[in-house]
């Protein structure tokens, strides 16, 4: 007990030297008043963008001043920090999936009044607005990023090396529709360019930092028609479909047509694409405009780069997902609630989300209908390729995964992403990290209590279908 307690002193200790707080430069209103200040905790600097760049606007329009909290580089587990913290914030920038962790701390406002007061409220598409915003019957933030997973792969590459694929399996090489496909071009085009012997691109790089190593395999299983649990919240990882999802994974991770021991975040992985180490990724929507950034990203695949839907071994399952994402919700313990709110409906209104969706230097991605109404060019260079980016936005989001929204969703998925790390590293083999996985799903289950878990479930399967059939979830 006391080597846990010590172990959990240090992580918060180290996670709070990490963090960063840039407090915005203060312009009295006047010589005596000071302004109030609204403060924004984030996972990322990246994630705060968008305030900075109207962090001005918004001081002189609502008369308070922003200061922004964040950590070095991007951290997925920001809580292990947060939830030990003292410090008062105004705004949480957050993952929806971890709305549950905060509601149960009583961190988190409901906002269901200014919600309701919201002009163009309709505007949010129906996937964003129920499956992001929404928990347990109340809205606890206002979407600010909407995610969705996209393959991007090299153009370039794939017409280069097309003959030499056909006269292997028959085929043109073109986007793969399935996993199966995915891994067998993935080792294909893992090539020695200049005969040194030394692998100069991969075929692909997956996300194997901690965290969301989850949604690599989750794509790969739910596809196959899969789900979680049974009705009684009896896990169903652990059956054949999973086991053979997560040894796909673990022998293209082995099969050399990724990078050797690269555990990649967020950042790394689009890095690693963007400059030209990879062939073929799956990644959020934004790294279609990142290909033309050489200031931040350092791009090297300006033009190169194309993308469509993410592979499903069943074309009629789901395929890709909504994952992550980012809301904005108030602090409980704010002291300025209708200011934080103002902060909040300015930042994600129609014009300024706008902005931040086509913007090199925002991570934004489309969560309103008006964004896939934009005219012109966009992000991109020509009106044409932005028009072809939002019609495969779209299309991905018509019948996609999402994050488990129930108590303990994120535990859940937390567990799952570190069995799988011991699969990738082979300290379990698929079937025995999936059947630990299984264990510590019915340990969480009876925490919360299996009868309530159950109809929490239920209840999000049904909101995520709804979304799904519903016309106006694209």
């Amino acid at each position: 007990m006391r080597k846990s307690v010590l172990i959990s002193f240090l992580i918060s200790i180290v996670l709070l030297a990490s963090c960063n707080s840039r407090p915005s430069v203060t312009t009295k209103s006047t010589p005596s008043k000071k302004l109030p200040v609204i403060s924004i905790i984030a996972d990322s600097k990246q994630a705060l963008a968008l305030f900075q760049q109207q962090e001005k606007k918004i001081e002189k329009k609502y008369g308070v001043r922003l200061e922004f909290h964040y950590p070095s580089r991007l951290n997925d587990n920001l809580e292990d920090f947060l939830f030990a913290s003292k410090k008062r914030y105004d705004i949480y920038v957050l993952f929806p999936a971890k709305i549950p962790q905060y509601v149960e701390r009583n961190m988190l406002l409901p906002v269901d009044n200014y919600i309701q007061k919201t002009k163009d409220i309709d505007d949010i598409l129906p996937v964003y607005r129920n499956l992001y915003m929404k928990y347990q019957g109340h809205d606890y933030g206002m979407v600010y990023d909407g995610d969705t997973h996209l393959l991007f792969y090299r153009k370039d590459l794939f017409k280069k090396y097309n003959d030499e694929y056909k006269k292997t399996y028959g085929k043109d090489l073109t986007p793969p529709q399935t996993w199966e496909e995915y891994d067998q071009i993935a080792k294909f085009l893992t090539r020695d360019t200049n005969n040194d012997g030394k692998i100069d691109i991969y075929g692909t790089a997956i996300f194997g930092g901690d965290a969301k190593r989850y949604v690599w395999f989750a794509e790969r299983y739910l596809s196959m028609g899969d789900q979680y649990f049974d009705d009684n919240m009896n896990p169903l990882i652990q059956g054949k479909d999973g086991v053979k999802a997560l040894q796909d994974l673990v022998l293209l991770n082995d099969s050399g047509a990724t990078p050797p021991h690269s555990m990649y975040d967020w950042i790394d992985l689009n890095n690693s694409f963007l400059h030209g180490d990879t062939a073929m990724v799956v990644q959020w929507s934004d790294t279609s405009r990142f290909q033309f950034d050489q200031k931040t990203w350092k791009s090297t695949v300006a033009g190169k780069v194309d993308w469509t839907l993410v592979p499903a071994e069943d074309p009629k399952n789901p395929r890709g997902g909504v994952w992550i994402g980012r809301v904005l919700g108030i602090s409980s313990q704010s002291s300025h609630p209708d200011k934080a709110w103002q902060v909040i409906s300015y930042i994600t209104s129609k014009k300024m989300s706008k902005n931040a969706v086509t913007s090199l230097s925002t991570i934004n991605d489309p969560f309103r209908s008006s964004h896939f109404s934009v005219t012109g060019k966009g992000a991109f260079p020509t009106k044409e390729l932005n028009e072809h980016f939002l019609k495969t936005v779209q299309k991905s989001l018509e019948h996609p995964n999402a994050d488990l929204m129930i108590p303990g969703g994120w535990d859940y998925m937390q567990a799952l992403d570190k069995n799988i790390y011991l699969a990738l590293i082979h300290k379990l083999t698929a079937q025995d990290a999936l059947l630990k996985t299984a264990d510590d799903w019915n340990k969480i289950t009876d925490r919360y209590g299996r009868d309530g878990q159950a109809k929490e479930y239920k209840q999000w399967l049904q909101l995520l279908e709804g979304v799904r059939t519903n016309e106006l979830a694209q």
